[in-house]
């Protein structure tokens, strides 16, 4: 052997252990910690977006020009933050007079809720899991995993709404809104081993795995509110304010 060559490896098998000990800190791997809520941010979303769409079809517009106290504890929801704020913005978007105090108003608005929940559906064309039982001979117990061919799942929410006011001095019924309903949905679809393909309401398209899919033709005649899952266009509200309360006197504020 060379002395050369001999050199050459000496050195080798003196920086090696000291190559190791000095990238040894560097290397590793890094995680990741990730938590989850008790409610997932899809029900969230329809439960939102379901009473948006419930609440863009009242017209408060008979309520302008009289003090009004908003009375939110017939309001039943999981949102309710969202849902007593949502009901304060659009009362004074369309130009309402809300007051703090029930003794500053003229006229009381009762709102409650008569749906806030949501509802699932699955389909599966396939094979379901199942259980083997001990009592077949010579297969072993245990369970056989889902084989599905299409399995669809859809996630369905639903909100019912109504509010009326009356006059505070003479409890007078002056105002009613009927009862209006939203809806919003969230589809997946799972053909074989390919999917989700997302779709619905609150998505304004159809994804896979979190890339959206040009829409077809069909979607692009959509309205845009109904492609993004919005509230629906505002729809007059068959109860009007009473001739004979547009008639008096102390209508208007003083």
């Amino acid at each position: 052997m060379s002395t050369d060559a001999t050199t050459s490896r000496r050195l080798w098998t003196a920086f090696l252990p000291l190559s190791l000990l000095l990238l040894g800190p560097t290397a590793g791997c890094g995680s990741t910690r990730m938590t989850h809520t008790s409610r997932t941010g899809t029900e969230q979303l329809l439960l939102t977006t379901a009473w948006d769409q419930a609440l863009n079809q009242v017209d408060f517009r008979p309520l302008i020009g009289v003090p009004v106290f908003l009375e939110t504890s017939y309001l039943e929801a999981v949102d309710k933050g969202w849902v007593i704020s949502s009901l304060r913005q659009a009362m004074l978007a369309q130009g309402v007079l809300l007051r703090e105090k029930k003794e500053d108003a003229q006229w009381i608005v009762e709102a409650r809720t008569g749906a806030y929940g949501t509802d699932d559906y699955e389909l599966l064309v396939g094979l379901p899991q199942m259980n083997v039982p001990v009592t077949i001979p010579g297969v072993p117990a245990g369970a056989i995993p889902e084989v599905p061919l299409i399995k669809k799942s859809d996630q369905h929410a639903v909100t019912k709404l109504a509010l009326f006011a009356y006059d505070r001095a003479s409890g007078q019924l002056v105002w009613n809104s009927g009862t209006v309903l939203g809806t919003a949905n969230d589809k997946n679809v799972h053909i074989g081993g390919l999917g989700p393909i997302q779709s619905g309401s609150i998505r304004g398209g159809t994804e896979f795995v979190g890339v959206k899919i040009p829409m077809t033709e069909g979607q692009a005649k959509q309205a845009p509110h109904e492609r993004a899952g919005g509230a629906v266009p505002f729809t007059e509200p068959a109860i009007r304010v009473p001739a004979e309360v547009l008639d008096r006197d102390d209508f208007l504020p003083r």
